[in-house]
């Protein structure tokens, strides 16, 4: 199995934690960075899955926020529009696509969303990890994709973001929030023939405890749903011959 997994263009030290991640699963899995810098959109093409990782806060122009928020430091507009166009492609192959953390946060936006440009400005708790790992509990809603990977109505998941979504994009449903009332997890309100479509604001390539269904159970759905893909790739092959 083939995975582009968008790369952080931050510290290699978390990037290889997505691919460890990734690895784990107990499916032979290749996994090939894609980025601006690397200029290799057309690497989507040719895979199996599509992962966009956490990092740089997204353009608040794309959303229509605030432009000079003294939170918002770390904007990379190169990325933002690389990755939009990599998630058209994917959307366009119907081939399996997990968003983490930021991952999250540019579909909203690119599906027509808004974001909280800085949690703690507007009267919530931190979701950053400091010394040690943020922890909280997540509420699932029933009969939700996500519902039936982990299996479970609730859980502890970890964070480490200072924005989250806030205005929901219309193709898009929330399936999990946090006590405080943060989002995190939207999934499509219609999958139609998506084999795999998810989206999460916690880092299940971080848990230290692997047996978390947060963690494991999403990997494992993850990489089976390559299988479904596979035969609509080929279904789409099909109708076009």
């Amino acid at each position: 199995m083939r995975i582009v997994v968008t790369d952080t263009l931050g510290t290699e030290h978390k990037f290889q934690k997505y691919i460890s991640w990734l690895q784990q699963g107990g499916v032979p899995v290749e996994c090939a960075a894609i980025s601006y810098r690397l200029d290799n959109l057309t690497e989507v093409d040719s895979c199996e899955a599509l992962v966009l990782t956490g990092g740089h806060d997204v353009d608040p122009v794309l959303y229509g926020g605030p432009l000079n928020h003294p939170a918002i430091t770390d904007v990379d507009r190169k990325r933002d529009d690389f990755e939009r166009k990599a998630l058209d492609r994917a959307l366009g192959r119907r081939i399996p696509i997990l968003g983490i953390c930021r991952g999250l946060q540019l579909v909203n936006v690119h599906f027509g969303g808004t974001l909280i440009p800085d949690l703690q400005e507007a009267g919530f708790p931190s979701h950053k990890s400091g010394s040690g790992e943020c922890r909280h509990a997540v509420t699932v809603e029933k009969q939700s994709f996500l519902n039936s990977i982990v299996h479970v109505k609730e859980g502890m998941t970890n964070s480490s973001h200072h924005q989250a979504a806030d205005k929901v994009a219309l193709d898009l449903k929330v399936v999990a929030q946090s006590s405080d009332g943060i989002i995190e997890a939207l999934e499509l309100n219609s999958r139609g023939d998506y084999p795999f479509f998810l989206l999460v604001q916690w880092h299940p390539e971080r848990m230290p405890d692997r047996e978390n269904p947060f963690s494991s159970q999403v990997l494992e759905r993850f990489l089976q749903s390559e299988i479904a893909a596979r035969g609509t790739i080929q279904l789409a092959k099909d109708t076009t011959t």
